[in-house]
């Protein structure tokens, strides 16, 4: 009897194990990622399962403590708890239907506990199947259901020997092949040692003893946490993964503090910390009303700035590590660095370390989402020529393939928007392009962006309303969106607003032609046409057009909207900046 005991709690120990570890990957996984409240529901149910409870949860527990529900909830009204485990069992079933498995996780029809499903038998730990052991995980491995289980498998006509020498074969053949990809020189990545992926934790506040104290608390980590997958730059990681030992350690960790105050609103304190030296590198101070507690949507912009495209910790990884284009996450933050300035050295490390990402992982959306705009960048001053359709088709495949990775993600939708756009089909793009700011209202990059895409499809004033949000979301990192903000002020006349933008442009975005246009126009229509006259002449040697060249040929060569070039070349000559062509 005793002896059964034994077994049967080896057997719980190595089923809980299997639980903690397929949690982990789930909740890793991009499926998940994009569904923060079913994540949430499955890790409560499984945390539950490890914490020993002997019945499956109940609905009132999941609704309060995983759905954020009110303490008045009642299941016996409302089946909310219900339909979203439903959704889960779905979501599940999608995910194992994609991926090679040897066991699952599964939450039976009718119940709220989640158990194991083995593709062929439990995992055999007692004496008597020690001998069949090994041959038995070799067959679950191979996926192989239908190989005996329980007992020893019959050698193949070649023996086990020679099996077991081509597995070393191959297993050399992967090292030596990983050794040459990882070595620096041409045609490798740029730099020798791969940098591993930055991962944010999260430090929730401390709850106090009472019931709202405790509802409050999560209700902010759930916010924060949420928030952040929605970003598809940063992974998540949470401080201790069930089951682990010790916990895991990210390049950054956020702490959120949390004081309710006697009139009922909340301070929220949010510090976020670079892991290695200790150091701050962000941090804010909110008060949250009494009327958004606990959904706490006053955080939504603080999240953006942290995890946006150009976020602190894009900038704070580009600081540090200026050179290195390494694939993963470095190679996104120096993408967007290039999206600042392009020069075409950088482009080629970008482009490479991209493209070394892709090979790790063919499905990641924000890696593919950039290469297409890099492509479309690449096409851009190359048209009508066999490169610029060459990279003009393989900057709408990467779009596609994007979208078609991440469809409910604001990296795919964005992608995908970009590329109707330049299509000119203004109609799909606005449909994608909003659909994409809705996931992420916050971002500053994108909404400057969509702002210009609808500015060149006449949608004036839409696009001004979100180029004047991109600019007041983030007034730091200003870029091409608040240069053609300057363009439609002065384009009204009002000058001294189009030249305040313009006088706050940092380094590099006053390299960029888009800057130098705008401001000998400003210049010119204030009077100040000698300055205005240098400044173009700049513009022409940085686009290598000689000083007769029509402005419709220099516009072009950096700006892709036909409507936009012609707009920008009447204005440089109605403001005298390029003289008007002699009249015949």
């Amino acid at each position: 009897m005793d002896h059964a005991k034994a077994n049967e709690a080896q057997s719980s120990a190595e089923t809980d194990r299997i639980i903690a570890e397929e949690l982990e990957r789930l909740l890793e996984s991009p499926m998940f990622v994009r569904s923060p409240v079913l994540s949430r529901l499955l890790q409560f149910l499984v945390e539950h399962r490890l914490r020993g409870g002997r019945s499956a949860p109940k609905a009132y527990a999941i609704a309060t403590e995983a759905l954020g529900r009110s303490e008045d909830f009642d299941p016996a009204v409302d089946s909310y708890p219900r339909v979203m485990v439903g959704r889960l069992r779905t979501l599940l079933d999608r995910y194992y239907a994609d991926t090679p498995w040897i066991h699952r996780l599964r939450v039976p029809q009718g119940s709220y506990e989640v158990v194991v499903q083995h593709r062929s038998a439990p995992p055999m730990r007692s004496s008597d199947d020690a001998a069949g052991g090994d041959d038995v995980k070799a067959a679950a491995a191979a996926g192989s259901p239908d190989r005996p289980v329980g007992g020893a498998l019959r050698p193949s006509a070649s023996g086990p020997a020679f099996g077991r020498w081509l597995v070393v074969l191959a297993l050399l053949i992967v090292a030596l092949s990983a050794l040459w990809t990882l070595r620096g020189g041409p045609g490798r990545l740029f730099v020798g040692e791969p940098v591993p992926v930055p991962l944010i934790e999260i430090s929730a506040p401390q709850a106090g003893n009472s019931p709202e104290s405790r509802a409050l608390a999560r209700a902010l980590d759930g916010k924060l946490r949420d928030g952040l997958r929605r970003f598809a730059l940063v992974d998540l990681l949470s401080a201790k993964a069930p089951g682990a030992a010790t916990p895991r350690t990210g390049d950054y960790r956020l702490d959120a503090s949390l004081v309710r105050r006697i009139d009922g609103s909340s301070d929220i304190t949010l510090v976020l910390n670079r892991v290695a030296d200790q150091r701050t590198i962000w941090s804010q101070l909110l008060r949250v009303g009494d009327e958004d507690t606990p959904e706490y949507t006053g955080l939504e912009p603080a999240i953006a700035q942290i995890a946006g495209d150009y976020g602190v910790i894009v900038r704070d990884q580009v600081e540090r590590q200026p050179d290195n284009f390494s694939a993963g996450y470095p190679c996104l933050a120096q993408f967007n660095r290039v999206r600042q300035l392009r020069n075409k050295a950088s482009v080629k490390q970008v482009d490479s370390c991209l493209r070394a990402t892709l090979r790790g992982n063919p499905r990641d959306s924000a890696a593919l989402a950039a290469l297409s705009l890099l492509r479309y960048g690449d096409w851009q001053p190359a048209r009508g020529t066999a490169a610029g359709s060459e990279a003009l088709t393989e900057a709408r495949s990467l779009a596609e393939r994007s979208y078609e990775s991440s469809p409910n993600a604001a990296a795919g939708l964005f992608a995908m928007a970009r590329a109707h756009f330049y299509a000119g089909n203004c109609a799909a793009g606005n449909a994608m392009g909003d659909a994409a700011l809705a996931l992420n209202r916050y971002d500053a990059d994108m909404s400057g962006f969509l702002g210009l895409f609808k500015v060149s499809c006449a949608m004036m004033p839409e696009g001004e309303a979100l180029l004047r949000r991109s600019l007041a979301l983030d007034s730091s990192h200003p870029g091409v969106p608040a240069v053609t903000l300057a363009f439609i002020l002065s384009q009204r006349g009002e000058q001294e607003e189009a030249q305040s933008i313009l006088n706050h442009m940092p380094s590099p975005t006053n390299m960029e032609p888009q800057y130098m246009m705008v401001r000998s126009i400003v210049l010119a229509r204030r009077g100040r046409l000698p300055e205005a006259r240098a400044q173009w002449r700049q513009l022409l040697d940085y686009t290598r057009q000689p000083a007769s060249a029509a402005p419709e040929v220099v516009v072009s060569r950096f700006v892709i909207a036909p409507v936009v070039v012609q707009r920008a070349a009447a204005a440089l000559r109605e403001s005298g900046v390029v003289p008007a062509p002699a009249a015949r």
